[in-house]
């Protein structure tokens, strides 16, 4: 039976006892328990809301919320947008509970979802300047 080169390099990670008092295949088991710790609904949302983050374009509309509810055209305005790029960004953060919508008339408003956003987009600016 060949051992891999991960199995090899766990089981001297076990035995070097920085791991505690257990055995390889105990390790792998633990180790397998936490990874499906997080249901996959979870995780799915999780992954929306993270690719939502996940572009420049939408992380300076969601600046933009941050001070003001504004609609599409005011979105395209700041931004130098077209209308088809607005959409497809804001449908995006939409879609990812990032943002959410207010009809008035033929106009539709756009804000920020829930506060804790921009929370999230302050602490995340922190980190990538190494800021605790």
């Amino acid at each position: 039976m060949s051992v891999t080169v991960t199995e090899d390099r766990l089981r001297r990670l076990v035995d070097s006892g920085l791991r505690g008092a257990c055995t390889t295949s105990e390790r792998v088991a633990q180790l397998r328990r936490r990874a499906k710790d997080t249901d996959e609904r979870t995780l799915r949302r999780l992954e929306e809301v993270f690719s939502g983050l996940a572009d420049e374009t939408r992380l300076r509309i969601l600046k933009l919320l941050v001070r003001e509810e504004l609609c599409a055209c005011e979105v395209m305005a700041a931004l130098g947008l077209t209308q088809p790029t607005a959409s497809h960004h804001l449908g995006i953060l939409e879609r990812s509970a990032l943002v959410a919508t207010r009809r008035e008339g033929k106009w539709i408003f756009y804000r920020l979802a829930d506060p804790r956003v921009e929370t999230l987009m302050t602490k995340g600016a922190r980190i990538t300047m190494g800021s605790p």
